[in-house]
């Protein structure tokens, strides 16, 4: 069977890929929006013109009758830290946005033939061969661009790096919510009682955003939630509406055109004082991002949103709640189970390979250093 590589350069010949694209995500039993058409061209529109000399880079693979694989990749130039501008591939949706669980896009058992169909090709060995850097983020231990990583190796003609970079907690399912409920530890569940109680004897409501008209104000106070948190605590964080929020606004509303969205309020009278931001994808319900009014901290509105959320994942016949990327503590309370997330990284050009050869060094000394403090904790 002849196919037919062909690398996308242009938006317009990205928006004519959506149908075949969606199509193709179906079909391959895809379990990341982030892969979808959707996200990705949401993301190219709002994000492009803030990256440095961006150019569309993605790869499809089709024969006759259909679209059959897509390695959906950008280029721009990036300054690494102590370097001049390197040219770097990678994942579209890794600038600026956390796009998690990322891979090639075909059907499982065909995508490693298509994976060497697409290494064949010469126009992608060009596009790969003349960057500094091709970086894949945001690959799960089961990514299957993580297991073909000896065949770009070859291709490219240079070593990989592969670093877990981030944990992401999640909850397998059961059936119905008692049972789910009665795995809570008793100290827990006493806990979120007491919670409930208040929550009731001081007359919160819980709000689902289900009108696109609702989503602009929504989306803002979110932000707005998610900020007052973070100052309350003193540290600092990226998910900051000046840069984000008119993204986030617009991916809200095509999510809540394919049922992909579950936008939660929690509202004092008419005051939102919690909101908690979820996509539900592929059965997995998917915490994106959340935001509490510090003023109610003795209330513990995030547990019962959580708690809220995590009820109608069940009721919707659900396999998991997704806390995604992240380790912080209250996640541990619900979740017992983690996946990682991994960086694999191509170094292609003389400059790329002499960075991340030190890069690299460095990074193996700070973890042999974090072994022996390690030990000496656990002896002592």
């Amino acid at each position: 069977m002849a196919y037919k590589i062909k690398i996308v350069h242009s938006t317009q010949a990205l928006q004519n890929l959506k149908s075949d694209w969606r199509q193709l995500v179906k079909k391959s039993n895809i379990r990341s929006p982030f892969l979808t058409y959707e996200w990705i061209s949401t993301w190219w529109a709002f994000y492009a013109r803030q990256l440095s000399k961006p150019e569309l880079a993605i790869i499809t693979l089709q024969d006759d009758d259909a679209l059959l694989a897509i390695l959906p990749l950008f280029s721009h130039r990036k300054k690494l830290t102590g370097t001049s501008d390197f040219k770097i591939v990678q994942f579209m949706g890794t600038e600026f946005e956390s796009s998690d669980y990322l891979d090639l896009i075909a059907v499982q058992d065909k995508r490693e033939q298509y994976l060497h169909e697409i290494l064949a090709s010469a126009d992608v060995l060009n596009l790969l061969k003349t960057a500094d850097v091709v970086d894949f983020p945001n690959l799960t231990d089961a990514a299957f661009l993580l297991a073909g990583r000896k065949a770009f190796e070859q291709a490219l003609g240079c070593k990989s790096y592969t670093y877990r970079i981030k944990t992401c907690p999640y909850v397998p399912l059961p059936d119905n919510f008692e049972a789910f409920y009665q795995g809570l530890s008793r100290n827990f569940r006493s806990n979120l009682k007491r919670t409930q109680n208040k929550f009731k004897k001081y007359g919160f409501t819980t709000h689902l955003i289900n009108d696109e008209q609702e989503i602009d104000e929504a989306v803002r106070r979110l932000f707005e939630l998610h900020q007052m948190r973070f100052s309350a605590k003193q540290t600092q964080t990226k998910f900051v509406f000046e840069q984000r929020g008119a993204f986030h606004q617009q991916i809200a509303k095509t999510f809540l055109r394919n049922d992909w969205l579950q936008l939660y309020q929690i509202k004092d009278q008419d005051k939102v004082v919690g909101s908690l931001y979820c996509f539900k994808f592929a059965g997995s319900m998917m915490y994106m991002q959340g935001g509490f009014d510090p003023a109610y901290q003795k209330f513990a509105l995030g547990n019962l949103i959580i708690l809220r959320a995590i009820r109608d994942a069940i009721e919707m016949g659900f396999r998991e709640f997704d806390f995604m990327r992240g380790n912080e503590a209250y996640k541990a309370r619900w979740a017992t189970n983690v996946r990682y997330l991994n960086t694999l990284t191509y170094p292609v050009s003389r400059k790329g390979r002499l960075y991340y050869f030190f890069q690299d060094m460095l990074y193996q000394t700070k973890q042999s250093v974090k072994s022996v403090i390690k030990k000496d904790r656990v002896n002592k």
